[in-house]
């Protein structure tokens, strides 16, 4: 009877962290989820100049570094992001990539690629890492390097 007893014990233990695991896994894959959801609004808002919506996807103390500088303000971004012009090169290869880290947080890395006759000439990785709070998914830290390949 005791040998049932801890067989009963061990399999209710290991089906109730299976259960746990499941639950933490799907809860993951929802956030992977928003995160791409939330990464292609930014997306289309800064490819159509909305950049006040791209600015208020912005965490207000976001820290953002472009090609390893410091950027001082939103403000810089937001000045970025109304005098860039459009519209943009059609890259060859655009991939992103979403990381959930926890129920309210993840990162994402894009690495575009543009390129002639299969040759690279510019390749960008840009990564953001997310964070949800009361008030919805804001980008807490941005980075974006782009390397222009000489030929």
């Amino acid at each position: 009877m005791k040998k049932f007893c801890k067989v009963t014990a061990f399999l209710i233990l290991t089906f109730s962290l299976w259960t746990n695991l499941q639950a933490q896994e799907n809860a993951l894959e929802s956030v992977r989820a928003e995160l791409q959801h939330m990464t292609e609004i930014e997306q289309q808002a800064f490819i159509t100049g909305d950049c006040e919506k791209v600015i208020s996807l912005m965490d207000d103390n976001i820290t953002f570094f472009a090609n390893g500088r410091k950027a001082p303000s939103k403000m810089m971004i937001q000045n970025f992001c109304e005098n860039i012009p459009r519209p943009f090169e059609k890259p060859s290869s655009n991939n992103s990539e979403y990381y959930a880290l926890t129920e309210n947080s993840g990162y994402v890395i894009r690495i575009i690629e543009f390129s002639n006759d299969e040759v690279v000439y510019k390749k960008e990785i840009v990564t953001k890492i997310w964070k949800k709070d009361e008030s919805g998914w804001k980008i807490k830290h941005l980075h974006s390097t782009v390397k222009v390949i000489v030929q």
